[in-house]
């Protein structure tokens, strides 16, 4: 797999809210017509104070290539933060980080540690 590929695939990593409240951070493979793909979707779960863990979503279930969900079901799809990026490519991607530039500085908006 060349750079661009890999480049790619980070950065198709998205945080996806269903209409169910959950939060899942993903590999958005797939959008076409009334469907998206998600791989290896993950449920983020508050932990405590400024804290968040992630789980497995659905365990019992098999679904190695993806899930295929309606879009009627996605209320919306947002870029993650490196920090939760680089956390879920460690636990549940293929182990890539992006390096650290420099902190958001001055946007009021508490660091989040992610615990496993």
């Amino acid at each position: 797999m060349g750079k661009r590929e890999k480049e790619k695939r980070m950065n198709n990593i998205k945080i996806v809210r269903l209409s169910t409240g959950e939060e899942l951070v993903c590999k958005l493979l797939e959008d076409s017509g009334d469907s998206v793909i998600l791989k290896d979707p993950a449920i983020l779960i508050p932990a405590g104070r400024d804290q968040l863990a992630f789980g497995q979503w659905m365990p019992y279930a098999k679904y190695k290539n993806g899930v295929e969900i309606n879009k009627r079901f996605i209320i919306f799809t947002v870029e993650c933060q490196d920090d939760l990026k680089n956390q879920y490519n460690s636990t549940f991607g293929n182990g890539l980080v992006v390096p650290q530039t420099g902190g958001i500085q001055g946007s009021g908006v508490p660091d989040l540690k992610l615990t496993t």
